[in-house]
């Protein structure tokens, strides 16, 4: 989850190192607000999580100017901006903790330390601001922060292997009482603790983040096959979840309304009798904000799947290049352009949305090079 813009880029700034994009037949439009570069107001920025240089990138799109780079803790995973866009949250596997960042000056404000033996991976803000959600895989819990004051708040427990974190918008579907907030996290860990409702490792934990004491409810995708759970997204209008299930090579939805789950579509194996050891796809998703159309991430098959969700037919799967191992996706507010994050090749891939969704095949791929990014893409829109 996890987050949003389109570049027209000819050539980026990393501190001392060019991001140069690869030559294309035609660029894709600049859509942010202003430059933050000449002294007009800066808009918006996209945040990119970089593993090797344990840092946060920010980029203004509409100058095509690398903002800087904000040391954070120890192999950033993870970031998410908070709705009025003051202030990004950035997970920290490495160092056992969570970067609070001042989005205006570029700074850590805060760190929320999380103790030896957790592994903060995916993170997500409730939509109205108040609380961040940690998935912390090794301790087997959720981190909840408040952010009135970014403290921890409290963890909630569930079966081993928390991943993703999805908190949908209220709306008159949701169902955990006494208020409509609810939070879903996907379990792909390998150990099972006991429970009262004999969870499994690999479902997808259910609770009120408001309560008092949070009770966990489990969603099942399917309970003959071992689905693997890991990357989920809210629907635009909160109505449901989207789950890339790694193992068994699916993507699921699940309403929030009553909690059904129900399989989508199925990604195809292009090479059955040598599928990767992980395996991995999809391992992630980004959808677009009309809720129309679904990016699953294919880490260990190098490529995307464009899925229609009117549908649930796949549009097309591109490839994001030998050895990239796509890991994270988003897609801009406007719809325009998805950016994936490809780890292996240490880049940016980014495509037009109009390319991958008209039917026809061979869109083209764009790239960022030299940025070491991990999974994390968020776009922030600044406060005013």
């Amino acid at each position: 989850m996890k987050k949003n813009y389109g570049f027209l880029i000819a050539a980026l700034s990393l501190g001392g190192v060019g991001l140069i994009l690869s030559t294309m037949d035609n660029v894709l439009a600049a859509e942010s607000g202003g430059s933050g570069q000449d002294g007009q107001e800066l808009k918006a920025k996209l945040y990119v999580t970089l593993e090797e240089p344990d840092a946060l990138g920010a980029v203004d799109p509409k100058s095509q100017k690398r903002l800087g780079e904000i040391t954070v803790g120890g192999k950033p995973h993870d970031v998410t901006c908070a709705p009025d866009g003051a202030t990004a949250y950035v997970t920290n596997p490495e160092t056992h903790n969570l970067s609070v960042v001042d989005t205006v000056t570029d700074k850590v404000k805060k760190t929320v330390e999380f103790g030896q033996g957790t592994t903060p991976w995916h993170v997500e803000i409730s939509p109205d601001g108040s609380q961040v959600f940690a998935a912390l895989q090794d301790q087997s819990a959720v981190a909840i922060i408040a952010t009135a004051d970014n403290h921890l708040a409290t963890k909630v427990s569930v079966t081993s292997g928390p991943w993703a974190v999805a908190a949908p918008k209220n709306g008159p579907w949701a169902v955990a009482a006494p208020s409509n907030d609810v939070v879903y996290v996907t379990l792909n860990g390998s150990i099972t603790k006991g429970t009262a409702n004999a969870a499994r490792s690999e479902d997808i934990a259910v609770f009120d983040p408001t309560a008092a004491v949070p009770t966990v409810k489990y969603v099942t995708l399917a309970a003959d096959t071992a689905n693997g759970p890991h990357g989920i997204v809210s629907a635009p209008d909160g109505s449901a979840v989207y789950v890339a299930a790694e193992a068994s090579h699916e993507v699921w939805k699940i309403n929030v309304d009553g909690n059904q789950a129900k399989r989508l579509v199925k990604i195809p194996d292009p090479n059955p009798d040598g599928t990767p050891l992980n395996p991995g796809f999809p391992t992630d998703l980004g959808i677009s904000p009309d809720g129309n159309t679904l990016i699953a991430v294919n880490h260990d098959l190098d490529s995307i799947t464009v899925i229609n969700l009117k549908t649930h037919k796949i549009i097309e799967t591109v490839s994001t290049g030998e050895g990239s191992a796509p890991w994270g996706a988003l897609i801009s507010p406007d719809g325009q352009t998805a950016y994936i994050s490809t780890n292996g090749t240490d880049s940016l891939a980014f495509f037009s949305m109009k390319e991958l969704t008209d039917g026809t095949e061979g869109a083209r791929k764009h790239t960022i090079a030299d940025l070491p990014t991990s999974d994390g893409l968020a776009w922030c829109n600044l406060a005013q």
